[in-house]
């Protein structure tokens, strides 16, 4: 299992400049926010990092590094990344219950899929009735 990511220096561009020389690590089990306004590129850096860029926008500078090896995005979707944008109703199926999503997402990784598990990482994370949701 990797231990770390890294955005080193990611500077995107159109026909303009978008985001400009932004750098991160995410370590193994760390949250990380990016905050920031509007239109400030928070959801282009993690498409960037994903490998996922809109038509039209490039990146100019840096590297994505996994456990300091550099990688494309492409190589992290799914496998090891994963990002929920900013509406919800566009990136869950409101008839499937959390769980199920949950189950979706390791069978589609590869990885064994274990209900109890599943059940138990949903409440760690506040949602004290799995099931309803």
């Amino acid at each position: 299992m990797p231990q770390k990511i890294q955005l080193e220096q990611i500077s995107l561009a159109a026909d303009r400049p978008l985001v400009s020389d932004v750098s991160f690590t995410l370590r193994r089990g760390q949250v990380l926010a990016l905050l920031g306004s509007s239109g400030c590129g928070k959801s282009l850096t993690c498409a960037a990092a994903l490998g996922l860029l809109p038509p039209g926008v490039r990146q100019t500078a840096g590297r994505v590094l996994l456990d300091g090896i550099p990688v494309h995005g492409e190589q992290l979707r799914g496998a090891t990344i994963a990002t929920i944008m900013q509406n919800p109703r566009s990136a869950f199926n409101p008839l499937q219950t959390m769980a199920a999503h949950a189950r979706e997402t390791c069978q589609a990784a590869g990885r064994e899929t274990n209900d109890a598990v599943l059940l138990a990482a949903m409440e760690e994370v506040g949602l004290d009735n799995p099931r309803r949701y």
